[in-house]
């Protein structure tokens, strides 16, 4: 089981879409309803404990996925005004889109991955989907990609 996962807005849908059409066995988080404990404000509610017990063939997308019993992990990444943008098209309130930004800001999802499958865990700057579905396609025959130095300080400061 391959989990890409991702602050939201980092291009984990349009990633989804380009291995759906190399023809890999591609499904969203949410397809796991065993696991859905309920619905705020129109997003769905994911019980993580629930996800920890998760254990299938294929690849699996969303921003909770790394919580599974994933053989690697694959977390997205994205520049913040890329972020920002796409969840200002999704009609995201300013809150959340900063919540999302700060958590993106700090690789929190990074952390938490490589927290939960240490060793296991890739980061790649989705900038382009198609380089990113090749880049997921070499993890997937067990090629290591070299360690992810992704450092957002620049844009944290245009904050300021």
């Amino acid at each position: 089981m391959i989990c890409v996962t991702g602050t939201p807005g980092t291009g984990k849908s349009k990633v989804l879409e380009v291995m759906r059409k190399r023809g890999y066995d591609v499904h969203e988080l949410d397809e796991i309803k065993k696991c859905i404990s309920g619905r705020e404000g129109g997003e769905i509610i994911v019980d993580e404990r629930c996800l920890s017990t998760v254990r299938m063939e294929g690849i699996y997308f969303g921003h909770l996925s790394h919580y599974a019993k994933c053989d690697a992990v694959v977390v997205l990444r994205a520049h913040l005004k890329d972020i920002e943008s796409r969840l200002m098209k999704r009609g995201y309130g300013r809150k959340k889109i900063m919540d999302n930004l700060e958590c993106e800001a700090i690789d929190l999802i990074g952390y938490e991955a490589a927290s939960l499958h240490p060793g296991r865990t890739f980061e790649i700057m989705n900038e382009e989907p198609e380089k990113t579905a090749d880049a997921i396609e070499k993890i997937m025959r067990g090629e290591v990609p070299p360690p992810a130095v992704i450092d957002l300080t620049e844009e944290i400061l245009a904050w300021y």
